[in-house]
């Protein structure tokens, strides 16, 4: 996403190529998106693995079930992992995605503020290293990542997960259905927090995407100011209002992102416009490795791709741009 404002002129392209409703984007909502449940994330308790602490330290989380039944409608809740080993020089270990555990009703109460039924997910260190064949000292080191995907089963038998999903469901529904759980080293509650600018690295010529035949304007580089804060639960996450600031030339009001700071990488969530064509959401994922350094929260950047996969049903092309954030 990312645009100036003279997306205006380009949304009329889009609205040719097979947009429903060329005078106004469609939103984004449950009941448009096909979906028949998805884990809500209640609550997020604590997020990482603390290496300082491994032995009692666990990921922990409250979800409750979204079906339009209060989640009586869900039969079994299915937890996967796999482990993404980083750090060769400490040993390779190979772990593909597997079963660790499954939910049923008997399992479940209610949680929050709508009753939805749910549960506590706890995910101790030592029981998921065990499992995965990481229990042995220093076989987890810092960057080492436990990788979850989760599965709803309803009482039809019909399976729900990220596979037939949208990123709106997680985006701006609060869904959790996969996670990462990272070895990784705590942040001070006042590193990689405040204002920080945001400028394009590099930016892909929105004219040239939308075989317009005049670069009139270009596209400007950003000016823009967020603000970056706490997540409750975890030392090394931070979200910020992505709204249509981050988004000018869209003017669409985007969810929250969140970045997460482990040890020497950062990542983000997808950038989601929570508008599309007709199918699923326009949206920017994160694309290759981002490095920081743990010691200095003054600037890093981040590459995404944007439309492709995530197109919203538009027909756009994959397009690739960078992010800079810099600390005020």
């Amino acid at each position: 996403m990312l645009k100036k404002l003279s997306y205006l002129m380009a949304i009329a392209v889009l609205a040719a190529a097979g947009c429903t409703d060329p005078d106004s984007a469609p939103t984004i909502t449950f009941e448009t998106l096909g979906i028949g449940a998805f884990p809500f994330l209640e609550e997020l308790k604590t997020a990482e693995f603390d290496l300082a602490n491994l032995s009692t330290s666990a990921y922990e989380m409250d979800v409750s079930f979204v079906d339009n039944a209060g989640g009586n409608d869900v039969a079994q809740y299915n937890i996967y992992v796999s482990f993404n080993d980083n750090n060769p020089d400490n040993g390779t270990i190979e772990f593909p995605s597997t079963l660790y555990k499954s939910f049923t009703p008997s399992d479940f109460a209610p949680l929050g503020e709508k009753g939805n039924l749910g549960l506590t997910v706890r995910i101790p260190f030592s029981e998921i290293a065990a499992f995965v064949g990481a229990g042995a000292p220093d076989a987890v080191v810092s960057g080492d990542r436990f990788r979850f995907r989760t599965e709803i089963v309803k009482a039809d038998g019909v399976t729900f997960s990220s596979a037939n999903s949208t990123p709106a469901i997680t985006s701006s529904f609060g869904g959790i259905w996969n996670f990462d759980v990272t070895a990784t080293c705590p942040l001070a509650n006042t590193a990689f927090v405040g204002n920080y600018a945001v400028s394009y690295g590099s930016v892909y010529d929105e004219f040239s995407l939308f075989n317009l035949p005049v670069q009139a304007l270009g596209n400007p580089p950003l000016n823009l100011v967020v603000e970056l804060k706490l997540i409750a639960g975890s030392t090394t996450r931070r979200t910020y209002d992505v709204g249509t600031t981050v988004n000018p030339g869209y003017m669409f009001d985007a969810p929250p992102a969140t970045l997460e700071f482990a040890c020497d990488v950062v990542r983000s969530t997808a950038i989601d416009s929570r508008q599309g064509c007709g199918t699923g959401s326009i949206a920017a994922v994160q694309t290759g490795v981002a490095t920081f350094d743990l010691n200095d929260d003054t600037t890093w950047t981040i590459e995404f791709t944007e439309y492709g996969a995530n197109d919203g049903g538009c027909g756009v092309p994959a397009m690739n741009y960078s992010l800079v954030f810099t600390k005020q």
